[in-house]
């Protein structure tokens, strides 16, 4: 519904419902320019007013993007920390990597050295599984030769598996 206020010295001014006027076709001016009196027009009090958000700005997104991007890692932390971490249980050192095997032989070749008993080093051993102790130290030294560890480390352990299967053949 539109009033027309015919008493108006422009002749042609629609009242809207609102009470806005608008007059002809006229077209929202860009801010920075200027009206016709030369004069720079600015945006206004909707342009200020407390709360307005534009999209406008590239900085704007970015720090948009950037908000969302630290919430989702903030919410993704505390969700694998706090309320679903990951337990490991009954997982065997069969399971290790072939680096941290090889660390473990080392270890028991080093305390075999220390202590001289080669059944208890085939005991340390025999948690890796069903494969028989001198055989996982002859993979651990297969392992130091080929991955840079240094001759006295290796000498250590080729030192076990000789006693290993000394002792293997003795049992």
């Amino acid at each position: 519904m539109m009033v027309y206020d015919l008493t108006s010295p422009d002749c042609c001014v629609i009242l809207l419902p609102s009470g806005q006027a608008r007059r002809g076709r006229a077209f929202p001016t860009p801010p920075g320019s200027r009206d016709s009196n030369g004069t720079e027009v600015s945006l206004g009090a909707a342009g200020h007013l407390p709360g307005h958000f534009s999209m406008n700005s590239t900085r704007t997104l970015w720090i948009i993007v950037i908000l969302a991007l630290l919430a989702g890692i903030g919410i993704g932390v505390a969700y694998g920390w706090y309320l679903d971490p990951v337990d490991y249980f009954d997982a065997t050192p069969d399971a290790l990597r072939a680096d941290f095997k090889a660390d473990y032989v080392l270890m028991t070749a080093e305390a075999y050295q220390a202590e001289q008993d080669p059944g208890l080093a085939a005991r340390r051993l025999a948690i890796f599984g069903t494969k028989s102790s001198s055989a996982i130290a002859a993979e651990g030294l297969a392992y130091a030769r080929s991955n840079g560890f240094s001759d006295a480390e290796i000498v250590i352990i080729q030192e076990l598996v000789t006693a290993l299967q000394a002792w293997s053949g003795i049992q």
